[in-house]
């Protein structure tokens, strides 16, 4: 009874900030199934919202849109028994009063194999929806977001980098 407690618990924290992989989508980020914007650009700063972004880059039909929020719903209605079947590597690796290093990694890897299948379940749906053509404008949209991505990490980088040889010029 505790350890399902727990489990609510945590899978309610875990929804309320938009961690869960269940639900999150292929990307993370709420049920906006991977979509960040144009291009990474974040769906809050264009006023979009998952399926109204989706509907609009791929050309979603109304029967696509409705399949998508049923798969959301049956998603959302499974969250429960999904975090159910996850351990609790801290908790049960100091049951004896020690830390037991070995339970602890044992946990947390099926925990990730766990949520790898339920991301996997989910994108399997959710392509199996959509056109072969949609399909492959959502991979490049993918691309981009991720190429988005990586030019914000340089940028972020060089960033790091000059207060880096600020830091050094001033102490020297």
């Amino acid at each position: 009874m505790k350890k399902t407690f727990v489990s609510a618990l945590l899978a309610a924290t875990l929804f309320s900030s938009g961690v869960s992989l269940a639900i999150a989508g292929p990307m993370g980020g709420g049920f906006n199934t991977g979509f960040c914007g144009n291009a990474g650009y974040g769906y809050h700063a264009r006023g979009n919202f998952g399926y109204q972004y989706m509907q609009k880059e791929l050309n979603l039909t109304p029967a696509q849109v409705q399949q998508l929020e049923q798969l959301r719903k049956e998603v959302f209605q499974n969250s429960a028994t999904n975090q159910s079947n996850y351990k609790m590597p801290m908790f049960d690796s100091m049951k004896s009063g020690n830390f037991n290093k070995q339970v602890f990694i044992e946990e947390s890897e099926q925990n990730a194999k766990l949520r790898a299948q339920n991301r996997a379940n989910y994108m399997e749906h959710f392509f199996s929806i959509l056109t072969p053509v949609q399909r492959q404008k959502f991979v490049q949209l993918q691309k981009e977001k991720m190429q988005f991505a990586l030019k914000n990490m340089e940028n972020r980088q060089q960033m790091l980098q000059n207060r880096i040889n600020y830091l050094k010029s001033n102490v020297q």
